[in-house]
Formats: C-alpha cells, structure tokens, sequence
C-alpha cells in the first residue's frame, strides 16, 4: 500500500472516530452504566474459575472431616450461584442503558443525515442514485451500532479480562504466566496476520457484492425495458457473470479465513495441552495445588474464545469504519447552495426580473451571457423551445436549484441569492412535466404543501382540475394510495393531481414545465381547462413544446442559442413568416385545440 494510500486511510479513520465520539457526547451516563455492567461482566468471568476450581482444593484435604468438607462445599456453591446470579443480571441490566443509547443516538444520525441530504443541490441529486443514498444513511447508522456494540462487549472485555487474567496465574506459576504471555502473543499475531491477508479479498467481495445489488436492482427497475425487448436470457446472462465472478472471489475469501481458523485452532489445541503438561509438573513438584491444573485449563479456554474474537473483531471493525465514510463524507461536503442570510422572500406583486443573467454548468461554456428578462406582476409568458435554448435551465435557476455567476434575479425588487432558499421555494409554485407523486394517499398529496387543508377545499381544488371525478371513482376515492412509480394512475391522472396540488397551494408565482408535452389531443384539453383555473390572478411562467397552450398566453418568448430572439404576444408572432415560431407552429401542422386567433 503506498504512502497516499496510507495517509488516506489514516485521515478517513480519524474522520469516522471524530463523528461516532461526536454522537456519544450527548450519552455520557448511559456509556458509564453500560461500561461499569461490562466490567462486572468480565470481573466475574476472572473471579468464577478460582471458586470453580476450589472444589477440587476441597474434596482433596482428606484430613477434614466429611461433614466440614461438605460446608465448605456449599459456602462455594453458595459464592459460585451468587456470581452466576450476578453476571446474569448484569448481562440483562447492561441491555437497558445501551438499548436506549443506541436507539438515540442512530436516531440523531438519521436525522442529521435526512435534513443534510436534502440540503443538498439538484447537481447532486443528478449525480447520486437515490437508493445509493439510502443505502449509505442505513449503512452509517449500523455501522455506529455495529461499534459501539464490539467496543462494550468485546474489546472492552478482553482488555479488562486477559491482563487480570495473566495477573492471576503469574501468583500461581511464572513458567506458566510466561507461556500464557506467549500464547497471547501468539495467537493475536495470527489472527492480525491472517486478517491483513483477506482484508483485500473481503473488500473486492464486498465491492462485487454491491456490483450484483445493482445489477439486480437496475434489472427489476426496468423490468418494462426487459419484457418489451424481451431481453430476459441477455439480463440473466449478465446477472450470471457478476454472480460468478463474486462467487469465485467469496471462494478465496473463504479459504484464506478457513486457513486461519485452523491456523488458530491449532495453535490453542497446542499450547492447551502445553499449559496442563506444565500444570502437572509443576504439580508433582509440589509447587501448585491439583486444582491449578483445572483453572489453567479453564483459563486457556476462556482467553482462546476471547482471542478468536480478534479477527472477528478486526474485520466488523473495519466493514463499519469503511461503510460509514461514504455517508460521512457527503456529510463532510458543503452543501453547493447555502443561504447567505436569513432574510424571508416575500412577494407583494410577483414581479420577476432577470437582469444581466449569466450562468453556466462548466467553466468554459456558458449557457446564458447577459440574459435580460422582465415579468410583470399577474403576467403570464411563455417560453418556446428552439434548439440549443436551455429553457429548463432558467426555471431551476429562478428557484436557486443552481447559482448564477454573475448579476441578479430579482423577484419584487429582492434578490433571491440573498433570502432563504425555503422563503423563496415556498413562494413558488410548480407543476413539472412528469408529475411526481408521493407513495402516499392522493388527498395527501393534493394537499402536501398544505397539510392542514380541510376536505372541503382539497375537493375544491380537484373539481377545478378536472380530477375529482376519476378519483371518487377509485375504490378508496381520496384515501387511495398512490402507488409505486405510479402505475395504477395514468400521466395525465398524475398531471391533474399536480395541478390540484398547485391551486390548493394558491401560490403568486406559477411555473408550468411542458404540463401538456404527452397528452393526447382530447386528454390536452382537459389539462388545458385545470391550466386556466390554476393560471388565474398569478404570475405565471409556462414552458412549452406544445404550440397550442400557450396560444393565450400573455407574452410568448423564443429562445434560440441560449438567447431571447423573439417576444412578442401570439398573434404578433404568428404574422411573420421568417420568425421561429411561426415556423415552429408551421411544423405542429396539427393545429390548435383553441381557436388560434385568440
């Protein structure tokens, strides 16, 4: 591994312990209960053995009465339940603090995750999977889990009960307390070993692991795709050979651990009998009682189940470490977008005013230079497409979803770059060109900006986007569930929902992005007809491919090669031949629904 490598890893490991430590301040007194309950856990483990072996010490002094032998024998049961009885307790209590502990905590984590995320920029949305993003936020917040529960009832107890432990039989026997410290070291250097030798191959498992979740995912996303291509056996082919490759990698995986347990095995089976051989000597030598020969095995035991953790422990470790830092560094990205002050947008007017607007997506190529564009309060434009326009582009630029590089966007003489992005985005109101819906009931949905809309008016609303009657004609009317990808509703039932939505919010500022572009002719008019309702006493802003919406519109404005070229009212632009929209409704000889000298 090089150097950059190394300093890499070392930087995304202080990075994650900085968060997780971060997200246990607030905990203190739970992780002080669950670790004083982890260190009566362990005590008890060291204590139990030395009263376990005392029977032996016991039943051996043949010059005591029977009847005192058999006190004595009770007084240690008596000890040995006491402490069964404790570290039972102990090992339920424990669960009580860390229970609530854990269950905060992940909670704060989802929560910072959930708010960050959807600070977040449209550029970034574009650029990550949303169920990536999911993904990453449940990984984060197990991985917390998964460390804080390894630290308190693993490393904590070995860290406690292997020195206290060596302590104990160095009192009874330094032959043996030397080789109890040999074992140790021993049979960690494996496991540490044996861990860097499959790190590499868990990381490339992991890594075909995730290749062939998103190749099935990709493939059941599109199952439409797959069935209308009937393209199943090219997909399984596909889906076969990541499987196949990830196999053989989990193959070497698994070999290369296998190596190591029977490596570690091994050597605890050796220095088992080692340890008792010794035992026996040192007791034939009358330098230990017979029952040091049963608590060194007991010993050997315990210290062997609690060294065979390392591995283990090495490798959660480091799944959880490596997993949280996709999540922690979106965390650790400055949001493209921030609120430079807290100052509320309010609209008076809806007067919008884009001035001397240049913006781009890449340094090198701007998409507008000096774009000057001038709506007056309750005016409705239109903005035509021609080739190169980049219509949609001045839409997300007027609700901040990406800042200009130069000049201003004015909305009632105020700046948007210098108000809350929540005040300006609440003040607007949008209907997209693919209505997207919740998977939540469709009253909810209409009413998603105002949740504490009564019945009365998200039917209202619905009558005057010509929905209301489809949807009392679903089996649960209102309270029917919109389902995923919406495939129990048709675009434009989708569509007049959206318009729903927007005249329930009876925003001033109304934008219409392309809300008629995969209507049929009949089905148009009817969006048509909602369109005028939710258009009325509102500045309203509609993008259109469609001639024919817009033939009422107030101003009607052709951009070509990132410029306004034409501005004009419909009936001033249909007279000049020469003009683009008179060619472009040249082109949509279908004609219009409405009467075209409107």
């Amino acid at each position: 591994m090089t150097t950059i490598e190394n300093n890499k890893n070392k930087i995304i490991l202080r990075m994650v312990i900085k968060y997780f430590i971060k997200k246990s301040k607030p905990y203190k007194w739970l992780i002080f209960l669950s670790l004083l309950w982890s260190i009566i856990i362990a005590w008890i483990s060291i204590i139990a053995p030395i009263y376990q072996t005392k029977l032996v010490d016991i039943v051996s002094m043949t010059w005591i009465e029977k009847p005192e032998l058999v006190t004595m024998l009770l007084k240690v049961l008596l000890i040995l339940l006491i402490l069964e009885l404790t570290n039972n307790w102990a090992r339920r209590l424990v669960w009580f603090p860390m229970i609530k502990f854990e269950n905060d905590a992940t909670k704060d984590i989802y929560e910072e995750c959930f708010q960050y995320i959807h600070r977040h920029s449209y550029r970034f949305f574009s650029n990550n999977l949303s169920w990536s993003l999911i993904r990453k936020i449940s990984k984060l917040a197990g991985s917390y889990e998964t460390v804080v529960d390894i630290f308190i009832f693993q490393i904590l107890n070995m860290i406690i009960f292997i020195p206290m432990t060596i302590i104990i039989v160095m009192r009874e026997s330094i032959t043996i307390w030397l080789m109890f410290l040999w074992f140790v070291m021993v049979y960690t250097t494996i496991q540490i070993i044996f861990f860097n030798i499959t790190k590499k191959y868990e990381i490339e498992a992991n890594e075909q692991n995730s290749k062939a979740t998103w190749e099935l995912s990709d493939s059941i996303i599109n199952n439409f795709n797959v069935s209308v291509f009937a393209s199943l056996p090219y997909e399984f082919k596909r889906f076969k050979e990541t499987l196949t490759w990830r196999m053989k990698v989990k193959k070497k995986q698994w070999t290369r651990g296998e190596r190591s347990f029977f490596a570690s095995g091994m050597t605890a089976s050796i220095f088992s009998i080692w340890s008792i051989y010794f035992a026996i000597k040192a007791w034939g030598a009358w330098l230990v009682s017979a029952s040091v020969i049963i608590l060194v095995q007991l010993y050997v035991m315990r210290i062997s189940n609690q060294l065979s953790n390392i591995r283990y422990i090495l490798k959660a470790m480091s799944r959880a470490l490596w997993e949280s830092t996709e999540m922690l560094e979106i965390l650790n990205t400055p949001h493209e977008i921030q609120d430079h002050t807290n100052k509320k947008l309010k609209i008076w007017n809806g007067k919008i005013d884009f001035e001397n607007v240049t913006f781009s997506y890449i340094e090198w190529k701007n998409v507008f230079e000096w774009l000057n564009l001038s709506i007056k309060p309750g005016e409705k434009i239109a903005i035509v497409w021609a080739s190169g326009s980049w219509k949609t582009t001045l839409i997300k630029l007027l609700f901040r979803f990406f800042d200009i590089q130069w000049w201003k966007i004015l909305i009632d003489w105020q700046d948007i770059s210098q108000v809350t992005q929540d005040s300006l985005r609440g003040q607007l109101s949008m209907v997209p060109q693919d209505p997207i819906l919740f998977h939540r009931t469709i009253k909810e949905n209409i009413a998603y900006w105002r949740p504490n809309a009564n019945e009365e008016e998200i039917i209202a609303a619905a009558k005057m986007a010509k929905c209301h009657d489809f949807i009392t004609n679903l089996k649960n009317g209102y309270e029917s569930y919109v389902w995923e990808r919406w495939i129990k509703l048709s675009w434009w039932e989708r569509q007049r929902i959206a318009i729903a939505r927007a005249i329930l919010e009876n925003k001033n500022i109304l934008v219409m992005d392309e809300a008629t572009s995969s209507l049929d002719s009949e089905s148009e008019k009817y969006i048509q007809d909602a369109m005028d309702e939710v258009m009325k006493n509102k500045t309203c802003i509609v993008i259109a491919h469609r001639l024919s919406t817009i033939a009422k519109m107030d101003k009607i404005i052709v951009m070509d090669n990132w410029k306004i070229v034409e501005k004009w009212s419909h009936n001033v632009l249909i007279q000049n031949e020469n003009w683009i929209y008179h060619k472009l409704r040249s082109i949509q000889s279908w004609g219009f629904l409405t009467d075209e000298n409107n």
